[in-house]
């Protein structure tokens, strides 16, 4: 899938202020899909806004800082740091993240292969 670049506040505006129209003939009008133009007229009755929400990630400079200090930290204790730390982080996450960086995902110590 290519990434594209996400649309100026200005025109997801007026894609907003077409919204009495079909999707597909705002799309035609913009040069967008009809599911773009459907996904910012549903995030502006969500969140009342069609401004850039920030994304989720977790911050991996603090997983790596608690891991390298204690090699036995579990994935729940570092779930709950992060949540702590005011970020929301699944289990799935935090595993897919330590296997990334060659660590086994039960806990945090470094895999012997």
């Amino acid at each position: 899938m290519v990434k594209t670049k996400e649309l100026s506040k200005n025109t997801r505006n007026k894609i907003v202020d077409q919204a009495g129209k079909t999707e597909s003939a705002i799309g035609k009008q913009f040069g967008v899909k009809k599911s773009t133009v459907g996904a910012i007229i549903r995030k502006r009755k969500t969140y009342k806004t069609t401004d850039n929400l920030p994304r989720s990630s977790a911050p991996r400079k603090m997983m790596n800082k608690t891991v390298n200090k204690n090699p036995r930290t579990t994935q729940g204790d570092l779930v709950n740091d992060l949540q702590r730390a005011g970020t929301k982080v699944t289990k799935a996450t935090i595993s897919n993240t330590l296997r990334r960086q060659g660590l086994k995902s039960c806990s945090a110590k470094a895999c012997v292969a």
